[in-house]
């Protein structure tokens, strides 16, 4: 998370830059939102019997799925969570095997194609340190209630 928003910093400095870093950003956005989500898995999958072995892939919606399940049973419903699901699915359907943003071109060549339109740098910075959050949160959350399961 924090790769991406120091690139976009750097647009910001270089406005020219925007065009050649848009992949970096989302890229490293990407998998921060991946490496969260696998982060809450196995830490607390155990107190929701979500095993370790189900994230061994780049599919966001799929870890979603689980992380969900996870923090729904152990810190319960929140507000948030339709939110957070919503951004996960964006990310997801533009980048469904964690390969559309690491390069500029797919295998066969063909060119990734974003929005034919500007990209609000700073709102998907605000966007994705409130995910960023959300996922601090839910750690903090899930670690004091699963110590109490614990005892």
């Amino acid at each position: 998370m924090s790769a991406g928003e120091a690139l976009i910093d750097a647009c910001q400095e270089d406005p020219r830059d925007r065009h050649f870093l848009i992949y970096p950003i989302l890229f490293n956005y990407r998998h921060g939102i991946e490496l969260a989500m696998k982060w809450i898995i196995m830490m607390y999958g155990r107190y929701a019997s979500v095993s370790v072995g189900e994230i061994e892939h780049h599919n966001l919606w799929q870890l979603w799925k689980l992380c969900k399940k996870i923090v729904i049973e152990i810190g319960g419903e929140d507000e948030a969570i339709p939110v957070v699901e919503q951004i996960i699915k964006d990310f997801h359907d533009l980048d469904k095997s964690a390969l559309a943003f690491r390069y500029s071109q797919d295998k066969n060549g063909v060119l990734i194609a974003l929005p034919d339109r500007m990209i609000d740098m700073e709102n998907i910075r605000d966007v994705m340190e409130a995910i960023s959050h959300f996922f601090e949160g839910a750690d903090g959350q899930l670690d004091h209630n699963s110590k109490a399961v614990d005892w």
